[in-house]
């Protein structure tokens, strides 16, 4: 089962990567358009995409589910 855990967190690290890149361009929570929404556009914390990079980062593609869950109870 540790190999399956260690796949799914290095299968992961693209769409980390995807996720920073939302982060640093379009996300209005975490880039240029922050300065638009100063106490933020999101209602949760973390912000969905937080959530989905920490998510990742820490079950790696196990964690899809978890993850899509949220995205639904999103706006």
């Amino acid at each position: 089962m540790e190999i399956v855990n260690y796949i799914s967190k290095i299968i992961a690290w693209p769409i980390v990567g995807l996720v920073v890149v939302y982060q640093k361009t379009l996300s209005p929570d975490h880039g240029p358009r922050q300065v638009l929404y100063p106490y933020g556009f999101c209602q949760m914390y973390p912000t969905c995409s937080e959530f989905t990079r920490l998510t990742l980062l820490s079950e790696g593609v196990i964690g899809l589910p978890k993850i899509i869950k949220r995205l639904i109870s999103c706006r």
